[in-house]
């Protein structure tokens, strides 16, 4: 344990942000970012997507299921916020001490298994984005080793930004993800008004009920419809959870709040900084499923949702020839957004569960960076060389996520309950155990799924 506890010491975490405690008001809550950046991550392709499908196969029926799993992300990542404020040690330092490195090792692969799925999704969602900017038609004629060399090009810019970067790298993230957030906003709730949704549908999606058993759509759609097996359709609503409860994304709450220089003090600032990005996240993935709802439901079935332009070729009547860049630019940010610095959470943690330096400027966490992204290219670029459909991909990727979860809560749960009573409020206790609860029983029907 003093070994551990020493390298924190010694390596310590670059304060971008001091905080003074005795700020209030305006001055304190411009502060607020680490949450902005979980969201932003959080909020990829991965969201989009099965948003898109699930509404399209469902209707507003499982509507009530994004504010129920943003409720639940607020819980854990507030949970998780608050052990990275009050213990001096990182989480996967405190697994190490308690049960010793390989059990840290155990953590850190967990995470960066996510992690590449969550890349080679964000890799293929990329292309959904050419499509929509260029059209799916050009797209198709490219070569599947064209599209795996651009995918290549792409990460080559990426890694050079991450090599090259500077060592305020954390800040520039911050700003960065703030203004795709913002994109994204804009860009999907002018998709959703384009739309011109029936709100009474709307309100009555957020009451919790199961989808009807009955197809909704006729003729060869139905047929279509009918013939999507029960275990897609059941990876369709784990992964509309997974992308939207990440626990991956809401672990690594925890260690950015230490590379602001957060501490105990600064519990409430970081709760605001929850609430505030996580709702942005809720509300975003709302947004698209209620415009998915309102212009496909009915209309296309679930399996002719290829890419982001089929949402906006229906669109087109009420918005115009741009509703598919609108569309696409929303698609872009959403994967701009969760690229990089998806495969810093695993280079950032992974460094952490090696027990080496795991500030974001470091150069072990640079090269682990590094490596997440290379293997999230090679997994999609396989993706594409084999031909398989992309919105099925990323969807199952997605989905198989939620198997790396159950650890990750499960340590966070845990260092919970080692945090003096009056630091923790009981509700994030609550939503954190509830939290816990859904991860298993999403991995366990996943994993029945796929068996």
């Amino acid at each position: 344990m003093a070994a551990n506890k020493s390298f924190v010491h010694r390596q310590g975490f670059i304060v971008t942000q001091p905080v003074a405690v005795n700020e209030s008001g305006w001055k304190r809550y411009r502060r607020i970012g680490p949450a902005i950046v979980v969201a932003a991550v959080v909020l990829g392709p991965g969201s989009i997507v099965s948003a898109s499908r699930v509404a399209c196969g469902e209707g507003f029926d499982l509507l009530w299921i994004v504010p129920l799993a943003g409720i639940l992300m607020i819980g854990m990542t507030a949970a998780a916020m608050t052990i990275g404020v009050c213990k001096e040690n990182t989480l996967c330092g405190l697994v190490a001490d308690r049960f010793g490195r390989w059990a840290a090792w155990v953590v850190g692969l967990s995470l960066l298994i996510a992690i590449t799925l969550f890349q080679a999704s964000n890799n293929n969602a990329m292309w959904m984005a050419v499509s929509g900017f260029i059209g799916h038609e050009t797209v198709n004629k490219w070569s599947t080793l064209g599209r795996a060399s651009g995918l290549l090009l792409f990460n080559g810019g990426i890694i050079a930004l991450v090599w090259l970067g500077r060592r305020d790298l954390y800040r520039w993230i911050e700003r960065a993800m703030a203004f795709l957030v913002g994109a994204m906003v804009l860009s999907f709730g002018a998709s959703m008004f384009a739309s011109a949704p029936d709100w009474g549908d709307v309100i009555g999606g957020l009451i919790p009920s199961l989808p009807a058993s009955e197809p909704t759509l006729t003729s060869d759609a139905e047929a279509v419809a009918s013939s999507d097996n029960a275990s897609i359709a059941w990876l369709s609503m784990a992964a509309l959870v997974a992308t939207t409860f990440s626990v991956a994304g809401a672990f690594y709450q925890s260690y950015q709040v230490k590379e602001k220089g957060w501490k105990r003090e600064n519990l409430s600032t970081g709760l605001v900084d929850v609430f505030v990005g996580i709702s942005s996240l809720a509300l975003i993935t709302g947004m698209i499923y209620v415009t998915a709802a309102t212009a496909l439901h009915g209309n296309i079935a679930p399996a002719d949702l290829t890419d982001a332009s089929v949402v906006a070729l229906s669109l087109e009547p009420l918005f115009g020839s741009w509703a598919r860049i609108v569309f696409s630019i929303g698609i872009f940010a959403g994967a701009a957004s969760s690229f990089l610095v998806n495969a810093l959470i695993g280079g950032v943690v992974f460094c952490d569960a090696i027990g080496t330096d795991c500030r974001v400027s470091s150069r072990p966490v640079q090269r682990a960076t590094i490596a997440a992204l290379l293997a999230g290219w090679a997994v999609a670029s396989l993706a594409a060389l084999t031909e398989v459909d992309l919105v099925s991909f990323i969807v199952i990727a997605q989905s198989l996520t939620v198997l790396c979860f159950p650890l990750l809560a499960g340590v966070i749960v845990w260092q919970l309950h080692t945090l003096d009573r009056k630091d923790v409020a009981w509700p994030i206790k609550v939503l954190a155990w509830i939290g816990l609860a859904v991860v298993i029983a999403l991995s366990l029907k996943t994993l029945s799924g796929l068996i």
